[in-house]
């Protein structure tokens, strides 16, 4: 994503703003997750010098890290000097990083989306708040959560997903408009 979204040309004379609202839109808060466009301006200086390298993985890039005090999402960063930076641009990022996957809001997204996929595409705050307790308490074990989305509840709850095969026949013979012969 970081090639895709153009980090790679992000840089303290011109973040750009392309892969910072897509990390807390799609991966983590979610859109009305409490961000503001503000917040975004200030994500893309925190990740400005994260970049790929010719084979596609990560390298950071100090030079191109903007050095000055940010302000996002509730989190300050206070400035630092060029000369002793070293990685403190990586530091920010994934102190920001953390504080991301310790949100409650994407902790609320992703348990969300765990049971659209599995169980249901309007899932209740009732099957939602066992997944996010579940999230919290193990530190976001995905295999703990699956096995709160996957419980006989909430399956019995679920609408079928796939038809069965008689039904799959049918659907096929009505489409084609196919004669049945006795």
């Amino acid at each position: 994503m970081l090639h895709y979204l153009d980090q790679v040309s992000s840089t303290r004379f011109g973040p750009n703003e392309n892969y910072a609202p897509e990390l807390l839109e799609l991966h983590t808060v979610g859109f009305d997750g409490g961000y503001t466009q503000k917040d975004v301006a200030e994500l893309a200086r925190v990740l400005t010098g994260w970049s790929v390298d010719g084979d596609g993985k990560f390298l950071y890039r100090a030079n191109n890290n903007d050095f000055g005090a940010k302000s996002c999402f509730g989190m300050t960063f206070p400035a630092r000097t060029p000369v002793c930076s070293g990685q403190s641009g990586i530091d920010e990022g994934e102190a920001f990083g953390e504080m991301l996957v310790n949100h409650l809001g994407t902790k609320r997204l992703i348990a969300t989306k765990l049971l659209q996929w599995f169980v249901r595409s309007d899932p209740t705050q009732a099957q939602i708040q066992p997944v996010i307790h579940t999230y919290t308490a193990t530190g976001g074990d995905i295999k703990a959560m699956l096995r709160v989305v996957l419980t006989p509840a909430n399956l019995a709850k679920a609408p079928a997903r796939l038809k069965r095969p008689i039904h799959y026949v049918a659907s096929a013979l009505r489409a084609t408009s196919a004669t049945v012969l006795p």
